[in-house]
Order: structure tokens, then C-alpha cells, then sequence
């Protein structure tokens, strides 16, 4: 999949960086939602409301919306490779660290910890990519990055749900053993990435010095072609931003709320993680399927989609039903993903893209917080999760009209 028709230099670099870049974002995915599994068990056990568990769950975007920007400044300041290793480090050891946590405070406090660590490393690995590849390759390589999101939670899900059957081994409960053994693999890929990623083209030691030129080459007459940054840029990245907060709702009303709802619809705690890896299922071969295609139509065609698939599981309750619209909402939000980043990036220049990207991605962790709280307080409120499903409906309709164009200006 990575090869096709890629030059030899850009596939040399696509299977040097991509499959290792995925797997550090399965884990650091698998951390940030593995909470929605856990609270199977651990919002009994803790005493936490649907209202707290969404707000807990919301918080990790506060955290990482506070501290994305100065993170991505670190990454330009100290290196891809040592930042991206110390953020594995820190996030692993916080998710290692909420499997004793004993109150309501010490969970929503390690929650807010784990988003302002995990902050940097999303926007660095976009911005890290245009270090190593011209603007026509960047949508597929993208594709493939964002490919691990679908995968994690297709793969994660069967897993996080058995471990919860590991409850009272040791004296630990079920969700204690989830953060730990899902928080460990990221401690130990800290140590690894120091060893593996270069910070840039011109330290990687597996490049040759002709390669290196070609390479240096492609991304000045790629960057020549573009126009001076205005405030029509500005104005696109405001845009974008409007629709990566409709975007993030929809995402995150996905990863966060689909075990209890599918539990609700009549399965069993340890069944629920092998139903939600349909959707999950569904949504990667959706990302795989539209990545290659162009245009703001596609984008908003996903959007749509994903808006149907939540209104579908807020109106019809069997469970046979609310698994099918489950995957048309995970194929919609999925599939939508790397045309928006494509779409995104499209219009950025070298040097303002990092805080662009940064910014784009801090508007999107709001509405990360704003979809599970307003989840929560809705289903407390009215005791369905109809409301709440609805409301990502709609934020996902306004997301298509605010979806930015990937056709750059031909004036560029």
C-alpha cells in the first residue's frame, strides 16, 4: 500500500517513517480513549456520573489545547526525536499512573495531565511530515498516518474489553489492569523512538548525501509555488479550524460514548468490545477507500455521512440497527480525516504551517472537550442518549458547510 507508483526515494522514506509513526499513534490513541472501556467498571467502583465521566473525558482536551502550541515550539526547538520521546515517556507513565487512582479529583486530574502531555505529538508529526515530503505526497502519506485511529480502536477494542475480565488478579480491579498494560507499550516505545526517528532529512543517516539534495530540492520549488502568507490564508485557517471543532464533536461522541451505548443496546461489557470493532472496521477501510480522493464535495459527503450514522443510533435502538449506523457514522467521521488535513495543509507555507496546524488542532480539542461533556450532562438529564446523539448530528451538518477546499488558488 505504501509503494505504488512513489519515486524510490520518497517510498525509501514512506517505509522508514510511516509504519513506525502509526504505531506510535495507536498507542497514544489507544490511552487517550481507552477510558471509554474502563468505565464499564471504573464508574461504578468510583462513583462517577455520566456527567463526570464526559467531563473527564473532555478534559484531556483543555490540557492539550492549553499546551499544544508551546509543545509543537518545542519540537522545532530541541528535535523531533528527543520531543516526540519524552512525550511517549510522559504520557505512558501518566496512563500507567491512573490505574491507582482512588478518587473522583485524582481521576479528572489525570486525565487534564495526559492531555497536556499527549499535546505535542499529533500537530509535531504533521508538521514533521512536511519536513520530508513535497505537498502532492502529503495527503496519502497523511492517509496512512491517520490510518492508525480506525486500526487502534478496531484492534484496542476486543483487547481493552478482555482485560477488563483480568478484575481482582493480584488484588487489582479489571480497568486498573487496562491503564496499565495499555499505558506500559507507550514507556517503551519512548526509550525506542531515541533511536529510530531522525529530527530531520539532513541528520537521517539512512539517506544518502544525493538523496538528501534531491530531497531538499523538491521541497524548495514545492514551497516556491506558493504565495505569500495573507489574510485569505488566515481566513482559510479560521475556517478549517470551525470545521475541526464540528469535526472533533463527532470523533470524540464516537470514542468515548459507543461501549455504553452498545452495552445499553443489550450486549455484555467483554461482547461490546467485539461489536464496536465493526464500526471501528468500517471506518478504516473508509479512510483507506476516500483517501484518495480530492475536493471539498468528498469532505462534506463525509461529514453528512457521519450526521446520518448519529442520527440513525439516536432514532432506532435494536442492537442489529445501532451497529449498522455506528458504521456509517465511523465511515463518515473516518473517512472525513485525511481529506481535512489534506484540505488543511493544502494552503500552508513551510514556515507558518507548525502554528497553523498547531492552531487548527487546539480549536479541535474544544470541541473534544465539548462533545463527551455535552454528552453526559444530556444522557443525566434526560436519561437516553438520544439528545446528545442528535446534537453530534448537527454539529457534523454545520462541519460540512464550514469543510474547507483541497484546490489551491490557481494563482498560487
Amino acid at each position: 500500500m505504501i509503494s505504488g507508483a512513489l519515486q524510490p526515494l520518497y517510498r525509501k522514506i514512506a517505509l522508514r517513517l510511516i509504519p513506525f509513526l502509526m504505531l506510535l499513534y495507536m498507542v497514544a490513541f489507544l490511552d487517550r480513549i481507552n477510558i471509554s472501556f474502563a468505565a464499564l467498571t471504573m464508574n461504578r467502583d468510583l462513583g462517577i456520573s455520566d456527567s463526570l465521566y464526559g467531563f473527564a473525558a473532555g478534559i484531556f482536551f483543555l490540557g492539550y489545547c492549553l499546551f499544544e502550541v508551546p509543545a509543537n515550539l518545542m519540537l522545532a526547538r530541541i528535535g523531533a526525536r528527543r520531543w516526540i520521546a519524552i512525550l511517549l515517556l510522559g504520557w505512558g507513565a501518566t496512563s500507567v499512573a491512573t490505574a491507582f487512582v482512588v478518587n473522583r479529583p485524582q481521576y479528572v486530574a489525570a486525565r487534564f495531565l495526559l492531555g497536556v502531555v499527549e499535546s505535542g505529538f499529533f500537530p509535531g508529526v504533521i508538521f514533521y511530515l512536511t519536513l520530508w515530503l513535497p505537498r502532492p505526497l502529503r495527503a496519502r502519506m497523511m492517509a496512512l498516518f491517520l490510518l492508525a485511529v480506525p486500526l487502534c480502536s478496531c484492534i484496542g477494542s476486543p483487547i481493552s474489553s478482555h482485560i477488563l475480565s483480568m478484575d481482582r488478579v493480584s488484588g487489582l480491579a479489571g480497568w486498573q489492569w487496562l491503564f496499565l498494560l495499555e499505558g506500559s507499550p507507550a514507556v517503551i516505545l519512548g526509550f525506542v523512538t531515541w533511536f529510530v526517528l531522525a529530527d530531520g532529512p539532513q541528520t537521517a543517516r539512512w539517506l544518502t548525501g544525493n538523496e538528501k539534495g534531491q530531497l531538499e530540492s523538491d521541497l524548495q520549488r514545492d514551497e516556491a509555488i506558493e504565495r505569500p502568507e495573507s489574510a485569505v490564508a488566515w481566513l482559510h485557517v479560521v475556517r478549517a479550524s470551525v470545521a475541526y471543532f464540528m469535526y472533533s464533536v463527532g470523533l470524540y461522541g464516537l470514542s468515548f460514548w459507543m461501549p455504553k451505548i452498545l452495552v445499553a443496546a443489550g450486549t455484555t461489557n467483554i461482547v461490546s468490545g467485539w461489536w464496536a470493532a465493526l464500526p471501528y472496521g468500517a471506518g478504516a477501510l473508509a479512510m483507506a477507500l476516500i483517501s484518495r480522493f480530492r475536493g471539498a464535495g468528498w469532505l462534506r459527503a463525509m461529514y453528512l455521512l457521519g450526521a446520518v450514522g448519529f442520527a440513525g443510533v439516536a432514532l432506532f435502538h435494536s442492537l442489529p440497527i445501532t451497529l449498522l449506523n455506528f458504521c456509517f457514522a465511523s465511515a463518515g467521521v473516518f473517512g472525513a480525516l485525511p481529506l481535512f488535513w489534506s484540505a488543511t495543509t493544502a494552503r500552508m507555507s513551510g514556515k507558518a504551517a507548525g502554528a497553523a496546524i498547531a492552531l487548527v488542532n487546539s480549536v479541535g480539542a474544544v470541541g473534544g472537550f465539548t462533545g463527551p461533556f455535552v454528552m453526559g450532562r444530556l444522557h443525566d438529564a434526560t436519561h437516553s442518549y438520544a439528545v446528545g446523539l442528535c446534537v453530534i448530528a448537527g454539529c457534523l451538518v454545520l462541519g460540512a458547510g464550514a469543510a474547507p477546499s483541497n484546490e489551491i488558488p490557481a494563482s498560487a
